[in-house]
């Protein structure tokens, strides 16, 4: 199947996420779309900038820390050959020799569509904020289909593993659905369960939900190869969040909830 990978330009978990998928799919990988800027209402940095209270002082360091040690290292990687570790996915792009592009803001401008378009994509892959119209949506031969860090239908939406320890779940997990007009619905085709253990964190609980991301969407995509829809059932209530309130914050924290 000829694939389109739509993917946020996340230095923490979509590089080496998009490398391992590259490295294990036997399937055709047609073009990528880099999501690097995305509208305030979903932009996760922008959201912590205006309520870093909310954080305590580590947490704010190490965030300052990873952020700019990617930065160094995407650099640095330019000059290293045979790697094994991506600190940007326009490296990884790069690397793997493909055809990509960079999205800004709205992924269902009429320039954005035509490219898609014209690699002829039978699946559309989408780990983006963004949200697609129906024009993109009917776009793929087969289907859009989006990974989600959540056991759908519960948690849909925003920060979906920190809605999860703050009510004290015992598991979060990562989904790959079938995409349509509203957000994080359709079918589960494959899905991953991730336990939340004591003083684990949110970045490390989402480092998790990646780790196994890969094999998720492998299984996935042989779903969709052998006509398999009825998806996968995860015994979960539906659910929705945005970002979190002053008052969710204070839930999280009250559990002894860690950010990073």
């Amino acid at each position: 199947m000829n694939i389109f990978v739509i993917i946020d330009e996340t230095s923490f978990y979509h590089p080496q996420f998009l490398a391992d998928f590259l490295d294990k799919t036997n399937d055709q990988v047609v073009g990528v779309g880099v999501v690097t800027k995305i509208p305030e209402k979903h932009n996760i940095e922008r959201y912590m900038v205006r309520n870093w209270r909310y954080l305590t002082i580590p947490e704010i360091a190490r965030l300052g820390i990873r952020k700019y040690f990617y930065k160094a290292c995407d650099v640095f990687q330019q000059f290293v050959h045979n790697k094994t570790h991506w600190c940007s996915v326009r490296s990884v792009c790069k690397d793997f020799d493909l055809d990509w592009f960079e999205i800004h803001n709205d992924i269902n401008q009429k320039c954005y569509l035509v490219r898609i378009a014209e690699a002829k994509p039978d699946i559309i892959i989408s780990s983006c904020s963004l949200i697609f119209g129906e024009a993109l949506l009917s776009l793929p031969s087969i289907a859009c289909i989006n990974r989600h860090s959540a056991l759908l239908p519960a948690y849909k939406g925003l920060w979906p593993v920190f809605q999860a320890v703050r009510n004290g779940e015992e598991y979060t997990g990562v989904s790959i659905h079938t995409m349509e007009r509203t957000i994080d619905t359709g079918k589960v085709l494959s899905f991953r369960k991730v336990p939340i253990t004591t003083n684990t964190s949110v970045s490390t609980l989402y480092s998790r939900c990646f780790e196994v991301s890969t094999d998720a969407l492998l299984e996935a995509l042989d779903n969709i190869r052998n006509d398999h829809w009825q998806g996968d059932a995860t015994g979960q209530r539906p659910s929705y969040f945005s970002f979190p309130t002053a008052e969710q914050w204070a839930q999280f924290r009250k559990r002894g909830g860690r950010f990073i």
